[in-house]
Formats: structure tokens, sequence, C-alpha cells
């Protein structure tokens, strides 16, 4: 080794040794971690291995005091980074456990809902078929019923079937029927209303559908009670009726053209060229 390393090598390990006792032990690991890379320190820590530093053993001692207490440190913070990575993992993992549980569980839901949604288009199916069918025989059980509109509360004095039984054959002028005409029942729809509302409107059950259909051809033409006019009309069903209903604006058109139609049930309309 030259004089001149020497002596610069000599002058940076005093520099280094009166930072070290000015700023104290506390700080060394500070000062070596920013300068054990720089150019100026390796030198020195390459003497510190080989032994030529030209310190005391004190200096060396002091040296590879902070050298350990920078390792502590390292190592310190090495095993906290580590107990945060394994923490880390662990939580990943439980979350990897979740996503395969959470997958299998929706896996299964869907298929549940799949089963479930043929199942609900087959009962909707038989739903269908099933009001169809209902709507069908209410309309068929209500073939041999009639309704009379506007007739007044009082008129029938309290026995519907009495009255409708002598009136219906004079006002229609079928004698023929005065005999053989039997009314099952009759009745009014609904509660009494007050004075001054529309009457009720009374729905008959004929015995024979027969006699029920002479009465309806027989209804045609105006029918009065005591000057107020009062009308026949098929009873039907809730459902049959709304279907009719959407037949209004084409009936409207037939009678101002002034064609002749017919609904037949449960809902056709019949032209009559």
């Amino acid at each position: 080794m030259s004089a001149a390393a020497g002596k610069l090598t000599k002058g940076r390990t005093k520099s280094l040794q009166s930072k070290l006792e000015n700023f104290g032990a506390s700080k060394l690991h500070v000062e070596a971690k920013e300068n054990v890379a720089s150019s100026s320190i390796a030198p020195t820590m390459a003497a510190v291995e080989t032994g030529e530093t030209g310190l005391g053993e004190a200096g060396s001692e002091k040296i590879l005091a902070a050298i350990g207490s920078l390792k502590s440190d390292f190592s310190t913070r090495l095993n906290g980074i580590l107990t945060a990575i394994e923490g880390v993992r662990k939580e990943v993992r439980e979350c990897s456990d979740r996503i395969a549980e959470a997958e299998v569980r929706i896996s299964s839901s869907e298929d549940d809902v799949n089963s479930l949604q043929t199942k609900v288009k087959t009962l909707e199916a038989k739903n269908t078929k099933l009001e169809n069918k209902v709507e069908d025989l209410e309309a068929r059980s209500r073939l041999s019923n009639l309704r009379l509109v506007n007739l007044p509360e009082d008129a029938d004095g309290g026995d519907a079937c009495a009255f409708l039984k002598n009136w219906i054959p004079d006002v229609l002028n079928l004698d023929p029927l005065r005999s053989k005409f039997i009314l099952e029942r009759a009745h009014r729809i609904g509660q009494r209303r007050d004075a001054n509302a529309p009457p009720r409107t009374c729905i008959m059950k004929f015995l024979n559908y027969r006699d029920r259909m002479v009465v309806t051809k027989a209804a045609r033409a105006q029918i009065l009670y005591k000057d107020q006019q009062v009308r026949f009309y098929p009873d039907l069903a809730a459902g049959v009726h709304k279907l009719q209903k959407t037949f209004d604006n084409v009936r409207q058109h037939l009678r101002n053209l002034g064609i002749r139609y017919g609904m037949l049930l449960p809902v056709r309309l019949l032209l009559k060229v």
C-alpha cells in the first residue's frame, strides 16, 4: 500500500470515528445504512475485514458493533416483514377457501334455480289449462241463467221467482210457457241500495235451457215495466265477459254500418250478411 493511499485511508477512518463519537451509537446504524454502499466507506469496510484500518482495537470494536447493530435492525425489520407476509398468506388461503365454498354454493343454487324454473313453467302451463277449464265449466253452468236489468226494487214483492214466473210470459206474450215455465231460483245481486240508487240486477236460473232460449229470443224487442224499460242479458262468467268486451269497438262499427251480428259463446263474433 502506498503512503498516499495509507494517509487517505487513515483520514477517512478518523473522519468516520469522529462522526460516531459526535452522534452516538444510537444513530450509527442510520449513517452506516446511508454510507455502506458509497465509495467512501467501502475501503474502510474492506480494511476492517483485512485488519488494515490503522485504528486501535477499540475503534475496530466500535465499527463491528455498529455493523452488528445494523444487522440486528435489519433482522428485526425482516422478521416483521416475514410475519406480515405470513399473515397475508393466511388471509389469502382463507379467502381462497371461502371463494371455493362460495363457488360450490353458487353452483348448487344455480342447479336448484334451473330445476325450479322448469317446475314453475310446468305448473304455469297446468294452471293455465285448469283456469281455462274452470272458466269453461263456469260459463256452461251459467247457460241456463238470465240477468234482468233496471227492474224496480219493489216490483217482485219479495218473491222474485213467483213474480218472474207470472210476469215474463205476460210481458213477452208467451202464453204457451205459462204452464211449464219453471225457475229454479231468482234473486237480486248485492246488498240493497239507497232509494235514489239504480235498482239491483236480478238474476234467474231456468230449469229448462230451452225455456231460457225462448225468453232470450222474445226479449230482443223493447220491454217495459210500468213505462220503465228493462233489459234481459245472458249471465256470463267474468272471464268471458272481459273477453267479449274486447269486441266492443268492432260491434260499434258494425252497428254504424247496419250489419247484423251476434256473439256465440264463449267468445265468437257471428256476422249475418
